[in-house]
């Protein structure tokens, strides 16, 4: 996300990379070490929010960035002020007030701990593609292809196809 565009704009909304990214740049502002984590949702959401967890075992379509903040004397700590709108806006009836139990709910359990239904990939930013023509991609979440020396569109369906599945196996 452009922080400084939000900042500046005050729209403080989007996606979880906008979000999770200006959460991010905050924390950095007041000189906590803070970074984004890329990754993809796995499962159901074990506290029954239909927006927070995988649908199927079809998760082409669940990435997710997450934050993490270090606070001395606890090591890295999850925070998902994007979830947590994700819960205000999706869950039913939808458009849900900041005072609702299940926004209230949310925010007390994605500051501090993830449901453990999320898969991280990595923190990377400004990532070089091995064999790569193109530019740097600014973040890795989504899958990256080139055809002829020209990029798809990871977030165009309609030119770039692919289906990721996930599947618990016991040890």
């Amino acid at each position: 996300g452009d922080i400084a565009s939000m900042l500046k704009t005050g729209d403080l909304g989007g996606k979880c990379a906008d979000l999770n990214a200006l959460y991010v740049g905050l924390a950095r502002a007041v000189g906590l070490p803070a970074r984004d984590v890329y990754g993809i949702r796995i499962a159901p959401s074990r506290f029954g929010y239909k927006s927070l967890g995988a649908a199927s075992d079809i998760v082409s379509k669940a990435q997710h960035c997450r934050a993490e903040v270090f606070l001395s004397g606890f090591g890295w700590v999850p925070v998902d002020p994007a979830d947590v709108r994700k819960v205000a806006l999706e869950e039913p009836p939808g458009q849900l007030a900041l005072d609702d139990p299940k926004v209230a709910a949310a925010r007390k359990t994605l500051f501090g701990a993830w449901e453990m239904n999320w898969l991280a990939y990595n923190f990377a930013h400004d990532v070089e593609l091995p064999g790569s023509t193109g530019p740097k991609v600014g973040f890795l979440m989504y899958p990256q292809a080139e055809v002829n020396g020209e990029r798809l569109d990871a977030l165009d369906p309609d030119s770039f196809k692919y289906v990721i599945k996930a599947k618990e196996i016991s040890a």
